[in-house]
């Protein structure tokens, strides 16, 4: 039976985590833990009892771990005896990937919008000075880049322009220049995709005939990485949705430096509604003498 595959793969707290079926659940996971397997098994217990594959989506922080995420969700639904087929009909990768594709079913001109990364963002900027009301003097690329990090965090960070105009007219300028032109010239960066993508979110009143309709449950992986527009995206979501299930380390919070805040895990018991709590504490991957040091 499924029960008697899962009794036997996972732990008796990766099992309880996996078979959850409250709406909102949060795992606390520390390292080397299997929360990864864990995880893969929650997306293939809910297959396993009759949840449409299309109506699952999983966040992962990269791509790579979305690889790892699929090889893993493939194996247990083997050990089920279904189809791995099932997983070209989920959604498993990063979120800003599927901000982008949202945004393109919602508005079919956002799929020919061209995502900039970090250095792109700036060779944009750098191409357009004066229509944005920077000088091409000296220290110019220092303005540039203070102007790009502030457009990013701005975003990041769930910050209104409406915020910064009260505290910096100059720079609320310049941002709003910046928002529109980017608009414009068909250009958008991922915090911006995110930022959209939360704005249309808000705008559904019904989830019906929705372009969300056929979403029923979100897991996310390493919650603890997640920003505030990253958890506002995650949060608006939910709201729509059947079940949300987060796993991530609340001792392990290492991308402060990119907009990451723990406290998203740290008050997540606060900001949903009944909330079932699992601990993973056993850490099989390092050896005892390893962990004996860390504790």
């Amino acid at each position: 039976t499924i029960e008697e595959i899962m009794r036997s793969n996972l732990t008796n707290d990766q099992y309880d985590a996996a078979v959850d079926d409250a709406r909102h659940i949060l795992c606390l996971a520390c390292a080397g833990s299997g929360k990864s397997r864990t995880l893969a098994y929650k997306i293939a217990y809910l297959v396993s009892k009759g949840e449409s594959p299309e109506s699952i989506i999983a966040f992962t922080f990269t791509e790579k771990a979305a690889e790892s995420i699929k090889r893993r969700v493939a194996e247990a639904l083997h050990k089920f005896g279904l189809s791995e087929n099932n997983i070209g009909a989920m959604f498993i990768g990063t979120l800003d990937s599927f901000c982008q594709k949202l945004l393109g079913d919602i508005n079919a001109r956002y799929r020919q919008y061209d995502i900039l990364d970090q250095n792109r963002l700036i060779l944009y900027v750098m191409s357009r000075l004066n229509k944005l009301g920077l000088s091409n003097g000296k220290g110019y690329f220092a303005r540039i880049k203070e102007l790009t990090e502030a457009w990013q965090t701005l975003n990041n960070e769930n910050i209104t322009l409406a915020d910064i105009e009260q505290y910096d007219v100059d720079l609320y300028a310049k941002l709003t220049s910046l928002s529109t032109r980017l608009d414009a010239d068909g250009y958008m960066d991922f915090s911006f995709a995110i930022n959209l993508a939360v704005k249309e979110l808000k705008k559904i009143n019904c989830k019906e005939d929705s372009y969300i309709e056929r979403f029923k449950s979100l897991v996310v992986d390493e919650y603890q990485d997640i920003n505030p527009i990253q958890e506002e995206f995650i949060k608006t979501l939910a709201s729509y949705l059947d079940m949300l299930f987060v796993v991530g380390d609340d001792d392990q919070s290492i991308y402060g430096w990119r907009g990451a805040n723990v406290q998203n895990i740290l008050s997540f018991k606060e900001r949903y509604t009944n909330v079932s709590v699992h601990r993973l504490l056993v850490n099989f991957r390092s050896t005892k003498a390893i962990v004996e040091t860390a504790n």
